[in-house]
């Protein structure tokens, strides 16, 4: 639902135009190919136009990153002419890989790979996240780094929906996978019990990894009944609440005024930009 109640696109199925190729973009040479990284991957980059400097360029992953390079704009590059931006996406031409996302940013459960039927989605399998964040931290992330001079103490990994939850999800898992994390509208909802667990599990070290939470305050549920709601989730703050009590986490929340889920993507960018840019130390 949009803000006046009309029934949005199916983002599921909309195509990614990617206009930000063809708008004559000053400040980053763009690029996007296929990798044959498993299940066939494509890497969206815009990197920075001049010389890297001596410790190498910071880099913000974006996951679903035919989205998110479908909401980038000239501008927000702008804003960053320092910053690499390396979009991780599928081999579509659609915004979303519906069902391939979903598998990669669920979190496993149970014995074995921890892969299972979606509790929620029937016809889909989730639980891949820990396969996924190996792919991403090895094959994926070499061949978005190839040639490119990185600051591997200054990666973020930034997330939207069940993007966002995987961003959660290595940050408790593996919090020295990325410098920092970044996870817009995350899918909380989905098996809060189970992203609970993990966080309560998680091991964090000191000095922490800065976290950025952002959520707008009109998001429902996909095909969820109702007028879109005034205020931020109830389950994601009451998640986040409880993680601030947790020694060591203390998430940076915005709450993104007016935003259905679908604009949180593009509403995010003017924080995580500044936020990918920032040295480690601040």
């Amino acid at each position: 639902m949009s803000q006046t109640g009309k029934v949005g696109p199916d983002h599921a199925r909309k195509p990614a135009s990617l206009r930000i190729f063809d708008a004559g973009v000053e400040t980053h040479e763009l690029s996007q190919r296929t990798v044959d990284c498993g299940p066939g991957h494509r890497i969206f980059l815009a990197v920075p136009r001049g010389q890297a400097p001596a410790g190498g360029w910071p880099i913000l992953y974006l996951l679903d990153g035919n989205a998110a390079f479908d909401f980038l704009t000239p501008q927000h590059l702008a804003a960053a002419p320092g910053l690499v931006l390396a979009g991780i996406g599928y081999d579509t031409d659609r915004q979303f890989a519906r069902e391939r996302r979903t598998l990669d940013f669920t979190a496993p459960d149970g014995p074995g790979d921890g892969i299972r039927p979606d509790p929620v989605h029937p016809g889909r399998m989730a639980g891949g996240a820990a396969q996924f964040l190996d792919r991403l931290t090895g094959p994926l992330r070499q061949a978005a780094e190839q040639g490119l001079h990185i600051a591997p103490a200054r990666r973020t990994l930034w997330g939207h929906s069940f993007g966002g939850l995987f961003a959660l999800y290595a940050l408790l898992t593996r919090p020295g996978s990325f410098a920092r994390f970044a996870a817009i509208s995350p899918s909380i909802w989905w098996d809060e019990p189970l992203i609970r667990r993990i966080a309560g599990a998680a091991d964090i070290p000191q000095p922490q990894p800065p976290l950025l939470v952002a959520l707008g305050d009109r998001e429902k549920r996909s095909g969820s009944d109702g007028p879109p709601p005034d205020a931020p989730s109830p389950t994601t703050m009451a998640f986040l609440r409880d993680l601030r009590e947790r020694p060591g986490l203390a998430p940076r929340i915005h709450v993104l005024p007016g935003l259905i889920h679908i604009e949180t993507i593009a509403g995010s960018l003017p924080l995580v930009l500044p936020f990918a840019s920032a040295s480690t130390q601040s």
